[in-house]
């Protein structure tokens, strides 16, 4: 998803805070979870006795974002499980230039009785390696948690040339066609 930096989203010398990283990484999770075309409506009952909590989150600021300028907001997964997922974000300028990463790991447990609970079909439709326009992360032998906590040449694979290219295509985009999407690093979109 695209996204312009705000007033309140800088410092006093006009470039991002650090803290927006986890903004731009919430920002991602509930637009795409909740508030895009791909999902629709009726997820409000598939999660009614679930509590969704971001057990761990973490972010690497790798370079700084202008107020009004927009970044791309790129979300994959990474180690599903029964009850846990964790969301893997890439943020990139509008000239594919990284400007953070980091990841966030979701647990999910029945609102009374705080007993994990299986995925509902709002997460597991996209954790399907054979279905096409799934989210699952490709960097493996290290993880994306790994990678990005080892910084450096370890960060450099986590922004390769066409995740960069789909990054500038999406922070590019004109206001029409903005909105929150599943798309593959060939720009081919899934579930219009």
């Amino acid at each position: 998803m695209q996204y312009r930096v705000l007033f309140h989203d800088t410092m006093a010398y006009g470039t991002h805070h650090h803290m927006t990283n986890f903004k731009f990484q919430n920002i991602a999770r509930e637009t795409i979870l909740f508030d895009s075309k791909v999902n629709g409506s009726g997820w409000e009952d598939q999660i009614k006795d679930i509590l969704m909590l971001t057990r761990e989150a973490y972010s690497l600021n790798l370079a700084p974002v202008g107020l009004g300028q927009k970044v791309a907001i790129l979300l994959s997964y990474e180690e599903p499980t029964r009850s846990t997922v964790r969301l893997c974000f890439r943020i990139l300028a509008a000239d594919g230039q990284p400007v953070s990463c980091g990841y966030q790991t979701m647990i999910l447990m029945n609102k009374d009785t705080h007993e994990l609970v299986p995925a509902p079909p709002l997460l597991t439709q996209y954790l399907s390696a054979d279905v096409r326009g799934n989210l699952i992360e490709k960097l493996a032998n290290p993880s994306f948690a790994e990678r990005t906590r080892a910084g450096s040449l370890a960060v450099k694979d986590i922004f390769p040339e066409p995740i960069r290219a789909l990054g500038r295509a999406v922070a590019n985009e004109s206001k029409q066609r903005a909105y929150p999407k599943i798309m593959d690093e060939e720009l081919t979109e899934y579930g219009q």
